[in-house]
């Protein structure tokens, strides 16, 4: 289709959907997915007659271009404030959450969306004087005027009169050519209304995320890294750990959705083979019994966290593709981590791997959890006793030093796995404290953090053991269920506002680079291999969830008003 046909498609959704705004301030964006979208705009008192200013506008920027979507904004609500009551407004906010547009004038001659300032970085500064909410970026704002108005921006005093403005939504495309409306508020400003309780929707969504995985396994079978889709931008570096969690993710998904799934396959044997022909290393002990750590090329250094992560992943990949070709290494690098356990069950996190020598004795809270899971793992598979002990013994410092205060997923996917083998009493105990006062933080959180929905889908396959060991009907009496689930799906509910929709990844440099995958909005929408990873197995692990539902939960009035983490601002607040 064409722009004339895009247009025809939506323009009778916007005519209905406004005949009661005057003026009618309206936006029209455009983008052939490969490139940023255009934006352009008109006010007028007829929505009709804003609608052929803008699209003439539209049409004279976009040039000859193949369109592929076309997405109408016009505002709904506005308020006017001074220019340092919006900068005031910023420092209340987390970055990349302000989800209002601004308007430079009460005319709104210059007026950019909230698309536009996230997606273009105006309003985020990160590096050594970055901050945790948003700034204005007043060059990169001036150089986006240029382009988009054809002029500077205009000099602002404190005083000057700004209007701060919340819109709604409809676009079209190719590929979905039935107008979909933009209805969302708060965090899901600016994408299609999905429901988190819609299992194909989420299937779908989980399934292209895996398929972008897939792309990023290049010929050698190397991951690109992650991408900063604001300026189309390779993260740069590389994490070996991360390269295998990303590989058992796609294994999860594919476990699930195997049939059609050839490439994913086939991404998942290439980026094994590379990671295991790259990043092992060998060493034989004093006794003779030979040990494989995995290893840092670049900083020669061995993490126990990953040795966790690629056991978990091997054994996905043996169970899947019916396979025992890597047994052997999967036992020395069991036997690595023993290599790094301590006799009081603590481990140590770092060696050096030239000489396999301390090179920190604790780097962070999740290579414990790591190693433990890799450990119960296997031992799912093999039922060697001495990975059992391992992890026991792990487990009792874990008690004795309350690391359940840290809240981590990975302890919970490890107690999980331990009480399938050792359902004792102190073991779920422990796994019920991992997340029970953590509820508030987790229903309210207001960024994505994926690894809470693993945490909680963890949790939820050992709560529905303890259902049925009538013994242990005290422990389960602890957990407010139905703030439990209120929580879970909360968390999954803001997951799903971590995707890039077509009429998100629109307004980014290289759109097709991105769409219909995973991003971290307050890490300037970094799209990197493990925080697609986390999404692709909480998500996969929720939908089973889902399968057996029957009822929504109602939270408590505790956890309505526990402790609201974080500083978006969903409501236009100027001056306050």
């Amino acid at each position: 289709m064409n722009l004339n046909q895009l247009s025809k498609k939506l323009f009778p959704v916007f005519i209905k959907s406004t005949e009661n705004f005057k003026p009618c301030r309206l936006f029209l964006s455009v983008s052939d997915m490969k490139t940023r979208a255009i934006t352009r705009h008109a006010v007028a008192d007829n929505p009709a007659d804003a609608w052929a200013s803008a699209l003439e506008k539209l049409k004279e920027a976009f040039g000859s271009k193949k369109p592929f979507i076309l997405r109408a904004d016009w505002v709904i609500e506005s308020q006017a404030g001074t220019w340092a009551d919006f900068l005031k407004l910023l420092g209340k906010t987390r970055r990349n959450y302000f989800r209002f547009g601004v308007a430079f004038d009460s005319n709104y001659d210059i007026a950019i969306t909230e698309s536009e300032l996230n997606a273009n970085a105006l309003l985020y500064k990160d590096g050594k004087e970055g901050s945790a909410n948003c700034v204005f970026r007043a060059e990169r704002c001036n150089e986006y005027c240029q382009t988009r108005f054809n002029c500077d921006m205009p000099k602002l005093e404190p005083t000057s009169i700004v209007e701060i403005f919340k819109t709604a939504g409809v676009f079209v495309s190719e590929e979905e050519p039935i107008p979909i409306p933009i209805t969302g508020t708060g965090l899901a400003t600016g994408h299609r209304d999905v429901s988190h309780t819609d299992s194909g929707t989420i299937l779908k969504m989980v399934r292209k995320g895996a398929s972008f995985l897939a792309n990023q396994v290049q010929k050698s079978g190397k991951f690109v890294y992650g991408l900063w889709p604001c300026f189309n931008k390779v993260v740069p570096k590389y994490n070996t750990l991360r390269h295998f969690s990303s590989s058992f993710a796609m294994l999860d998904v594919y476990e699930t959705y195997r049939m059609g799934e050839a490439k994913i396959g086939a991404a998942i044997n290439k980026a094994i083979k590379y990671g295991v022909e790259h990043f092992i290393k060998y060493r034989t002990l004093p006794d003779g019994t030979e040990v494989a750590y995995i290893y840092e090329p670049e900083e020669k250094e061995i993490k126990l966290g990953a040795l966790g992560v690629i056991l978990v992943m091997f054994i996905k990949h043996a169970k899947l593709m019916k396979t025992k070709k890597y047994y052997p290494l999967m036992n020395a690098l069991a036997r690595a981590i023993y290599t790094m356990q301590k006799p009081d069950g603590s481990f140590v996190h770092v060696l050096n791997s030239d000489d396999f020598s301390v090179k920190e004795e604790f780097r962070i809270v999740y290579y414990d959890g790591e190693a433990v899971f890799g450990l119960m793992k296997l031992y799912s598979l093999t039922h060697d006793e001495m990975l059992l002990r391992a992890s026991q013994i792990a487990f009792q410092r874990f008690i004795a030093t309350d690391h359940w205060k840290n809240h981590d997923h990975w302890l919970s996917y490890s107690i999980n796995e331990l009480t399938l083998y050792s359902p004792d009493r102190e073991y779920f105990e422990f796994g019920i404290n991992n997340f029970l006062d953590f509820l508030p933080f987790i229903y309210h959180r207001d960024t994505q953090f994926p690894t809470l929905l693993e945490l909680m889908m963890a949790a939820d396959s050992m709560l529905e053991r303890l259902k049925t060991m009538p013994e242990m009907a005290d422990l389960l009496a602890r957990v407010p269920l139905d703030d439990f689930y209120a929580a879970m799906e909360a968390r999954a509910k803001n997951l799903l506002n971590g995707y890039f929709y077509p009429e998100m990844a629109m307004f980014f440099q290289k759109p097709e680079s991105i769409v219909d995958t995973f991003f971290i909005r307050h890490h300037a929408f970094r799209a990197r291999i493990d925080d697609v990873e986390h999404f692709l197995s909480a998500l996969t692990a929720y939908r089973r969830y889902l399968a057996r539902r029957d009822h929504e939960p109602q939270p408590s009035k505790a956890l309505l008003e526990g402790k609201a983490e974080g500083t978006g601002l969903y409501n236009i607040q100027v001056g306050k």
